[in-house]
């Protein structure tokens, strides 16, 4: 057990922002099921009891300003909470062959930026609609990460709509036609007993197809919210002790012929910089390296 333990937490340390939103949304419903369980093994109480307990803790109030205002929290935590294993089964696979095809274009911080940016839109435009109108009122809670995963799926697919995949290996079919398949699927049950729900749905739609047109014109809508998260996670980062200074005088007294040598890049440097490109895009990276980059392609 202790094993599988370790196994986890190394794939978890050393996977991708898409591999590590999936094992968040899984662990957080393997720990609504663990309490579902134990409470009715106490209480006799089944699921269902379990699942409104649980929501009211994580999950974000929808029909009281007044409770929302109380969990600022849940605006976030709401779209990592799954009570129903078809609910949070679905919405990962689509994650995951989307989110797979949306880092081919994009960087793993524009993927959470935007998984963020869609949840976000999904509930507050879903917080705002059920109290305004008692039409679109729902039970009381909104969870799932289904808003998130509509706005990576709108934002690649109108990205690129002609991009031609394969579901599940049976046959071919553009992107576009994926995007508005799921819109239109919304749409179609706007009025069952999830109205709210498909509200915030459509809401994180609008967050992909905002993301993608902004980003034709050279306009990245993730960055505010990856700037924050940077400023947030910097707090945490333990600053160096110990301060590195350089003598410039040593590098004057510097021959020609070693300082060329200093200067030189190894392969190794090389790979550093490309798996960098691969995970978080060109943009991030310094002078110095986009410079390297540059007279190294001229070399080859």
């Amino acid at each position: 057990m202790n094993e599988i333990w370790l196994d986890i937490k190394q794939r978890f340390k050393k996977g991708d922002i898409l591999t590590r939103l999936i094992y968040v949304n899984v662990a957080v419903f393997l720990a609504f099921v663990l309490f579902a369980i134990l409470r009715g093994l106490f209480t006799g109480l089944g699921f269902g009891d379990s699942g409104w307990l649980f929501a009211s803790w994580v999950a974000l109030p929808t029909n009281s300003f007044f409770e929302a205002l109380f969990k600022p929290y849940s605006l976030i935590t709401h779209m990592f909470v799954h009570i129903g294993f078809s609910h949070i089964l679905w919405n990962m696979v689509g994650l995951y062959f989307l989110g797979r095809l949306f880092l081919n274009y994009f960087s793993q911080k524009q993927l959470f930026g935007l998984y963020l940016l869609g949840g976000l839109m999904g509930g507050i435009v879903l917080l705002i609609i059920t109290n305004l109108s008692p039409l679109f009122k729902t039970e009381g809670y909104a969870w799932g990460a289904s808003a998130a995963v509509m706005a990576i799926t709108i934002g690649i697919a109108a990205y690129t709509p002609n991009t031609m995949i394969r579901p599940f290996g049976i046959f071919n079919v553009k992107l576009k036609w994926i995007g508005i398949a799921v819109v239109l699927l919304d749409l179609i049950n706007f009025y069952d007993s999830n109205t709210g729900g498909h509200i915030g749905h459509l809401a994180g739609a609008a967050a992909g197809y905002w993301f993608a047109a902004s980003f034709r014109q050279g306009k990245d809508i993730t960055a505010g919210i990856n700037k924050l998260i940077d400023r947030l996670t910097g707090l945490f980062k333990r600053k160096p002790k110990m301060k590195v200074v350089y003598s410039q005088e040593k590098v004057r007294k510097m021959s020609d012929e070693e300082y060329n040598e200093k200067q030189k890049v190894t392969q190794a440097e090389i790979d550093s910089i490309l798996d960098k490109i691969s995970a978080s895009g060109y943009s991030s990276l310094t002078k110095r390296e986009k410079d390297i980059l540059f007279h190294y392609s001229n070399k080859k």
